[in-house]
């Protein structure tokens, strides 16, 4: 990394290693394909695809289908490949060097990336030994050093932690700091509220096709906002980012979200049965609105599951976040861990 100018030189690469065999529980993924009819009106509408031609730069059908979803006008809308393209979109438009961003932590890794790229500083909000965090705790470190990004990630990654409205709310109404809200695992917590972005001038709230969707493949996230938000996004983000391949399906995907409901539903339910078991086997588990599990235990526990081809994240040698799996990926896991702890 030569050519890498001075002030980038710590940064390491952000990685996860492909995984094709085995239990993969480790990228908080769904263990469902989308349903069968999404699927089948997306081959349908594959016909009509024009392959030498680039895609709707302003992804209109796709923001009409997500402003649709909502209720809410598609000028609010805009698409990115990820909702990570659409995050780093707003460091890049707002932070200056030495600029400050206050967030939860642990969190989603790269909001300290996308900090440092633009020369800013990160200021973490700790959490208590439990891995909860305090909303008045934040408010106070917000009158305190000014940031110019406030991040709230919720339910949290990698803790599960959700935020109420109310909470929310709170702090939004606690500063002039743009919030940007990171929901890409609300659809599995008790109501999203991402339309809240509409109330207040000074938040952006953040989805992704990834997770309760089930469409990692197509890199596709969306963010809901005023209209001066949008445009400040679109005026950032790469042009024809969005594959028209991944428009089409997105747009079905949203069309046909109750078709989701029923897989949605099966892991909140699994969550709660991996939740008891891990609790079950004296493992210290912290309750969780997401589809992961965050769980405390020694390595050696990582290292057996591993053994048996069943991967989860590793964040440290105590810690690690295991994915929701499918019923039969859950039992295979437990049962692994039951017997590990008998020897």
């Amino acid at each position: 990394m030569k050519y890498m100018k001075n002030s980038f030189k710590n940064m390491k690469p952000y990685h996860s290693k492909l995984i094709t065999d085995g239990i993969i529980l480790n990228a908080n993924e769904s263990p469902y394909n989308p349903p069968k009819e999404i699927i089948d009106e997306f081959h349908k509408r594959l016909d009509g695809v024009e392959f030498n031609r680039y895609p709707d730069m302003d992804e209109e059908q796709l923001n009409k289908a997500i402003a649709k979803h909502y209720g809410i006008d598609y000028k609010n809308v805009t698409v990115g490949v990820g909702s990570d393209e659409l995050l780093d979109a707003c460091f890049r438009a707002t932070i200056e060097k030495g600029d400050k961003v206050l967030g939860f932590s642990p969190s989603f890794s790269m909001y300290k990336v996308f900090t440092e790229l633009e020369q800013g500083e990160y200021i973490p909000v700790v959490g208590d030994e439990n891995y909860l965090f305090d909303v008045d705790k934040m408010i106070e470190l917000i009158k305190i050093h000014n940031p110019k990004l406030v991040l709230v990630c919720s339910p949290n990654n990698p803790t599960g932690q959700y935020f109420t409205e109310a909470e929310v709310r709170k702090i939004i109404e606690s500063t002039d700091s743009l919030v940007l809200l990171d929901l890409a695992y609300i659809d599995f917590a008790r109501y999203d509220y991402a339309k809240i972005a509409l109330e207040y001038d000074n938040v952006i709230s953040f989805k992704t096709f990834s997770k309760a969707l089930s469409l990692p493949s197509i890199r596709c996230g969306y963010a809901i906002s005023n209209i001066d938000n949008i445009d400040m996004i679109n005026a950032i983000k790469a042009p024809y980012s969005v594959t028209t391949i991944s428009q089409i399906l997105a747009e079905i995907a949203i069309s046909k979200f109750d078709l989701y409901k029923m897989q949605i539903d099966l892991i909140k339910s699994e969550r709660e049965r991996l939740y008891q078991e891990l609790k079950s086997l004296d493992f210290n588990v912290f309750k969780s609105e997401a589809n992961f599990i965050l769980v405390k235990f020694e390595k050696k526990y990582f290292d057996i599951l591993e053994q048996n081809k069943i991967y989860i994240r590793r964040f440290d040698d105590t810690t690690y976040r295991i994915t929701v799996g499918s019923k039969n990926e859950n039992d295979k896991l437990i049962e692994v861990l039951k017997c590990a702890k008998q020897k």
